[in-house]
């Protein structure tokens, strides 16, 4: 079976995850963007390279993105300002995304964006001789959090400048507080970070990004946002990854062409992306959920199809991936479609999801037996809920994909174990002080 061959382009993907996290945390993805503007515009007054530019503020848009991986969403307003928060969101971070390769040097600047430049002490940490990205982005989050909101924010530019200038060389690499200085002269840069249009700017900025993703880079963007789903719950850890590995699997033995067998399984790693929008109390909660906690457990599928429908070319793999609930007889939700309605690719995500799901445990159940497993997907296969017929292969062939489910979850499954031993340790000795 053939599918074409999407292009899509990193900004699309990165600004996706940016409305996600907003959905997640409105504040915390405000700074990031003010934080991405303030580096973006150092680095225009600096003379930097566009490429380095660019770097800065896919930083910037990003250098926060393990504070969303801290296991209590009640430490998320603390995670700038508390030491061992400080320590454990900058090196969640750079968990995260180290893996995908167009973002290795980005990964290092999330990991010491608060690392102080102690008088060139910070040197070897990141960056070439005359180049310290991570300083930048240091800077500019010390900028962003020294205003305070509530107030008109000219009357606060001298006290600014003034704490930002007692820092030079203990906190700050010297030239770049010089640049800010220079910058903090001309209004129209603190009217741009207080506008509701600071997105906009960085939205602007990011669209200069034009790396077009092969496949490979992809999937494996696509397993960076799984991580962020998955790892808020243990239960969860893995699903997204057995997800994508059993739905590989149904899809080879449907002969898809490996174009879509890639496809499917960035389906698989972003069907639950809606599932940042539901609070951890209700996908922790060890009892049945009342009327109102499923009710909103029911639009996590909405929102990844909100979420997946703002990446350009990536039509076929939304509608793969947010039809994972709906049914062959309509009953399903959110949009109740009907199985002549549902294309292939999503009948395997549903199937592949349910199975997944059936063999982990849950706040409420430990993970069933593939025997057991079997026969709740025969009898979902026979009430209409799941297709038939991918049910049938999956049955018939449940040692092998199971196998397949199981390899694609061990990679993860590794990956949140460090990300617990992070977590787990304590702020001492290391260097990410504020």
């Amino acid at each position: 079976m053939h599918f074409t061959t999407q292009k899509v382009l990193l900004s699309d993907m990165i600004l996706c995850l940016s409305k996600v996290m907003e959905w997640m945390s409105p504040a915390i993805v405000a700074h990031q963007m003010r934080v991405a503007y303030i580096a973006r515009t150092l680095a225009g007054e600096l003379g930097l390279s566009s490429e380095q530019q660019n770097e800065l503020t896919l930083a910037g848009v990003l250098h926060d993105i393990g504070s969303f991986s801290l296991k209590e969403e009640t430490c998320q307003s603390g995670y700038e300002t508390e030491p061992h928060l400080v320590m454990k969101h900058s090196e969640l971070g750079y968990l995260l995304i180290r893996d995908f390769r167009p973002f290795r040097q980005v990964a290092e600047l999330i990991r010491h964006h608060h690392t102080p430049w102690g008088n060139g002490r910070a040197k070897e940490l990141q960056g070439g001789r005359n180049f310290h990205p991570a300083q930048i982005i240091y800077l500019a989050g010390k900028i962003d959090g020294l205003i305070n909101w509530n107030e008109e924010i000219l009357g606060q530019v001298r006290g600014i400048c003034n704490y930002i200038r007692k820092g030079s060389g203990e906190l700050f690499v010297p030239v770049y507080v010089d640049a800010f200085l220079a910058v903090a002269e001309r209004e129209y840069f603190w009217f741009t970070l207080e506008s509701a249009t600071i997105s906009q700017a960085v939205v602007s900025d990011l669209r200069f990004v034009n790396i077009e993703l092969d496949y490979d880079n992809m999937v494996n963007l696509s397993k960076v946002f799984s991580h962020l789903i998955d790892f808020r719950c243990r239960y969860t850890a893995t699903h997204s990854s057995g997800v994508a590995g059993t739905a590989e699997a149904l899809a080879r033995l449907y002969s898809f062409s490996e174009s879509g067998v890639q496809m499917i399984k960035v389906a698989g790693y972003l069907h639950d992306i809606g599932k940042l929008t539901i609070p951890r109390e209700i996908l922790h909660k060890p009892e049945k959920l009342t009327p109102e906690e499923f009710n909103r457990v029911k639009r996590h599928p909405f929102w990844t199809y909100q979420a997946l429908s703002n990446i350009r070319g990536m039509d076929e793999i939304s509608t793969w991936a947010s039809f994972h609930h709906e049914r062959i007889d309509s009953r399903g939700y959110p949009f109740h479609y009907n199985g002549g309605e549902l294309p292939l690719g999503s009948r395997i995500i549903a199937v592949a999801d349910v199975f997944t799901a059936l063999l982990e445990d849950r706040p409420y159940r430990p993970g069933m037996t593939r025997k057991t497993a079997r026969a709740i997907l025969q009898e979902m296969a026979e009430s209409r809920a799941l297709d038939a017929g991918v049910v049938a292969s999956l049955v018939n062939n449940i040692d092998q994909i199971d196998e397949c489910r199981m390899t694609a979850q061990a990679d993860s499954a590794s990956l949140y174990a460090e990300f617990n031993r992070t977590s787990e340790v304590n702020s001492t000795g290391y260097l990410h002080a504020v």
